[in-house]
């Protein structure tokens, strides 16, 4: 396994109180590491990827096989509102390089600091 550095991915909640801004992995990797703060107004966490810096973001969707055995197209998001205080595993990042991480819901009080790290084979 062959990991990137630790980032931050900053929401500025005087510029954006719900999204980072771009976090640019320095290269395409297949995986994501996150490491997401105390939030202070509980959201589901979910990951938006464009193929160049500056371009359109798109929310990171994956095929994954269903109880029957069926393939289905999910939004990578946690399952459930969240506080935060938590690192995870994106298993499914697809070689993208350019990323942000988007909140269900808009922060209050002060900025929130994401750690993400880039992973690959």
């Amino acid at each position: 396994m062959i990991h990137g550095q630790w980032l931050t991915g900053l929401i500025d909640i005087d510029v954006d109180d719900d999204l980072t801004a771009e976090i640019d992995l320095g290269r395409p990797y297949e995986k994501l590491l996150l490491i997401c703060p105390a939030l202070a107004v509980s959201a589901n966490v979910s990951i938006k990827v464009a193929e160049k810096t500056g371009g359109t973001f798109y929310d990171l969707h994956y095929s994954g096989r269903t109880k029957d055995d069926t393939i289905a197209s999910q939004k990578w998001q946690t399952s459930a509102y969240t506080t935060g205080v938590f690192a995870t595993v994106c298993d499914c990042l697809g070689g993208y390089q350019y990323i942000k991480i988007a909140l269900s819901a808009s922060q209050t009080g002060s900025d929130v600091s994401f750690r993400v790290c880039g992973v690959r084979s």
